[in-house]
């Protein structure tokens, strides 16, 4: 079964520029403080708005909540962005190999 980590990625490239612009703003800055850390869960506080957000991995896919307006609208938002990118750069595979996927401002 895939992990978080090898989810969020296609999920940050589907992500609208500006979401992509804003998590990688997020996550550089320091905002995003994971609280948990588990192949198939991650959750993390992040400062920007105080958003909660949960990543998780159900049937092989990638399913995500953040307390946002936007999360809570079912939409992946610049907080789960975030949370995603400091995912991938926790992974232990992903950060020995290709780091945090690449996201252009």
């Amino acid at each position: 079964m895939p992990s978080v980590a090898d989810l969020v990625e296609a999920e940050i490239a589907r992500a609208a520029q500006t979401v992509r612009a804003g998590a990688a703003e997020l996550e550089q800055g320091g905002a995003v403080q994971l609280v948990r850390y588990a192949p198939l869960v991650v959750s993390a506080e992040v400062d920007d708005d105080a958003a909660h957000v949960e990543l998780t991995v159900v049937e092989g896919s990638l399913r995500w909540f953040c307390t946002c307006a936007v999360g809570r609208g079912g939409a992946f938002c610049v907080h789960c962005g975030a949370t995603a990118i400091a995912a991938c750069r926790r992974s232990p595979v992903r950060s020995q190999t290709s780091g945090a996927p690449e996201l252009t401002r």
